[in-house]
């Protein structure tokens, strides 16, 4: 079906005066023809003046679909013919897709590798703290064992400490006897043995020769002193209620 402009009535009107004046006027050799009563007839009843332009330029453009259209230069458009496809647009649609599309793969991904960044390092975490605990319990037997030790420590030196209080009560024991104990007045000049009995030696500190020595067992007693005991290094005496060690060849009582 095809679709021509429509035209306003005024301009219709036109037309049609125009097409029948000039009719009229064409026919000059029919003037005394006896149609010419009808054709004055015509005329009466129609406008006389000069025939209207045929030149539709100032004919008033008329909008017809969307925007106003020159009725003499607007193409006549079929109705079997289909809307002109905008193919910029179906690009762009296409290209809005297929980013779409990569946008959801790029998330996908990236969640993918966020999971497994999170497991790895939960389980670097969790291999951090074995370690830490491992680490913990060595250095808490550690210091159990520094503990202990300086526990056998403190003792040892309680027990030096203690061992050498003694020793030196005991030196200022032994001290203060060799300054209570008697001197013995005499010398021993050694052990001589007779019929299976044991003999000192004793001489005075004057003795002057061999006619000074005497001969003492156990129980005689010299110048107060009672020989108690005999040794290979020294021989004990009692006097004054104590029993006093006198080497063999000194003046100094043994230690």
């Amino acid at each position: 079906m095809m679709r021509f402009p429509s035209f306003p009535a005024g301009a219709t009107v036109l037309l049609v005066a125009s097409f029948i004046a000039g009719c009229g006027g064409s026919d000059d050799n029919n003037d005394a023809s006896p149609d010419a009563g009808d054709s004055a007839s015509v005329d009466g009843a129609l406008p006389v003046g000069s025939a209207p332009s045929t030149d539709l330029d100032g004919v008033e453009k008329i909008g017809i679909g969307m925007g106003d259209m020159d009725p003499t230069t607007t193409a006549v458009i079929s109705d079997d013919e289909g809307a002109p496809v905008d193919t910029s647009t179906a690009a762009v649609s296409s290209r809005l897709s297929a980013l779409e599309e990569q946008q959801g793969d790029l998330f996908e991904e990236f969640q993918y590798k966020t999971q497994d960044l999170n497991d790895a390092m939960a389980a670097h975490i969790a291999e951090v703290a074995a370690s830490l605990a491992a680490l913990t319990a060595r250095m808490e037997k550690a210091e159990a064992g520094i503990n202990e030790a300086n526990e056998s420590l403190e003792a040892l030196d309680k027990k030096i400490t203690t061992v050498a209080a003694q020793k030196a009560r005991v030196a200022l024991a032994r001290a203060a006897a060799r300054r209570d104990q008697p001197t013995a007045p005499f010398l021993l000049t050694g052990v001589e043995s007779r019929g299976g009995i044991d003999y000192i030696g004793v001489t005075p500190r004057s003795a002057t020769g061999l006619a000074d020595i005497r001969f003492m067992v156990i129980g005689d007693q010299y110048q107060g002193w009672t020989l108690s005991g005999i040794s290979e290094r020294f021989a004990t005496f009692r006097v004054r209620r104590e029993t006093v060690t006198v080497p063999f060849s000194s003046s100094d009582p043994a230690p």
